[in-house]
């Protein structure tokens, strides 16, 4: 059965679309929604049969490389990933933002989500619609860009990230429970990816989030 394409909005949140993306959620479901840069797939970071969906969605994906979390705020990232008085600031400085670092992980990780990974890429989007879900479930999201899909660019197939929410549905409508869109445009471009485990902070791949507050800033 396709997902169910739903047209929400937010400021103020439509509360009943929220309740029902929370119900998906918490029954192993998939969720596309909007970020500030590309399409995503949310799920429940501790339901392995939503993971598994996503995998499927996803079959580029290397399968030894886990999902970044998304979480709603810097504190509530710090009972996943290890966040010192060093690396707080710079992260204060770019999150919420268009960025995934990559952190070793807090202790208690294991217990929240059954995951024993020792480094993990966390996402805070500045997005208003994402926020309002991680607010509203209250549990650590699994997150993943959605897949480049067929696309006319000058009179030709080819492919791009999605932009709006009825390429997805055409696309991967079959793989997913709830659409959540807010009707416009997203720029379809993959967030920045930055390394923070070591001594100096790495730029994995540049996306759509600055670099320059990464250069030659040390943290430990």
């Amino acid at each position: 059965m396709a997902a169910r394409h739903v047209y929400t909005y937010v400021d103020p949140v439509r509360e009943r679309d929220m309740e029902e993306a929370c119900r998906v959620l918490a029954n192993d479901g998939v969720i596309a929604l909007p970020t500030e840069t590309s399409w995503c797939l949310v799920c429940d970071a501790d339901s392995p049969k939503a993971l598994e969906r996503i995998r499927r969605l996803k079959p580029g994906h290397p399968k030894e490389r886990p999902f970044s979390l998304m979480c709603g705020s810097i504190s509530s990232a710090a009972h996943v990933v290890n966040i010192d008085n060093v690396v707080y600031p710079l992260l204060k400085k770019v999150l919420p933002g268009p960025y995934t670092v990559i952190l070793e992980r807090n202790r208690s990780l294991p217990r929240l989500i059954h995951d024993n990974r020792r480094e993990v890429g966390i996402r805070i989007p500045r997005a208003a619609l994402v926020r309002a879900l991680l607010e509203r479930y209250g549990r650590v999201l699994a997150a993943a860009t959605v897949p480049q899909v067929q696309l006319k660019s000058n009179g030709f197939d080819e492919l791009h990230l999605p932009r709006f929410g009825h390429e997805i549905m055409d696309a991967i409508g079959h793989g997913l429970d709830l659409i959540l869109d807010l009707g416009d445009e997203v720029p379809g471009v993959e967030t920045t990816i930055v390394d923070c485990t070591s001594g100096v902070p790495s730029v994995v791949r540049e996306g759509a989030g600055d670099t320059a507050p990464f250069t030659g800033v040390a943290h430990r």
